[in-house]
Formats: C-alpha cells, structure tokens, sequence
C-alpha cells in the first residue's frame, strides 16, 4: 500500500511537470502566438515522448540507463521552466519532490 501511496506521487509529478512546461511557455515574454504555441506545444511533446518512450508501457524500449537520462532531463527541465518563469521556490519544491517520490518509489520497487 505504501508503494502504490509512492506510485500515485510519481504520476502526480509527472503530471506537475507538464504543467510546469505549459506554465513556463504561457509565461514566456514575446506575442501571444509565441506564449500560446510554447504553452500548448511543448507540453504536447513531452507527453509524446513520454508515451514513446518513458511510459511503464512504452511503445519503444529503450536502455535503462537512457530511460533514467531522459527522466532526469524532462524533469530538470521543467524545474529550470519554473524557475525561469519567476518561480524559484516552487522549483525547488518540485525538484524535491521529484527526487523523494522517485527515490521511495525505486527503493520500494519489487525487484
């Protein structure tokens, strides 16, 4: 039960970190075509590559190693689109949420 409790954190961020993404294109300073394209286009590609490639079932296997990398990247991203947006707090907050809900997450894993 506690692993399913970690589990549903893990989603949760996954979710948070698209909404980070959106967060920070809608925040971007330029026109309003440029906020709207990177607030809906880039959260798109995220979940696409997520579904490719990152998802429990994936369409396309890929080595663990790549699979940790790309995690890595896609949430440090969307820690650094929150900070980039004027939200340092909050991105320190999400990193660290990330990292204890993925950790524990591993750690409980069956193996």
């Amino acid at each position: 039960m506690i692993h399913a409790f970690f589990l549903l954190l893990v989603f949760l961020s996954e979710v948070a970190a698209i909404i980070a993404y959106g967060y920070w294109g809608f925040q971007f300073h330029s026109s309003t075509v440029i906020k709207w394209t990177l607030g809906i286009g880039i959260p798109v590609v995220v979940i696409v590559v997520w579904g490719l490639f990152l998802a429990p079932k994936a369409s396309i296997e890929i080595p663990n190693v790549l699979r940790i990398i790309m995690k890595v990247m896609v949430f440090g991203f969307a820690a650094a689109a929150l900070y980039s947006a004027g939200r340092p707090k909050l991105a320190i907050l999400f990193g660290v949420c990330v990292l204890l809900s993925h950790g524990m997450d591993y750690a409980l894993a069956e193996k």
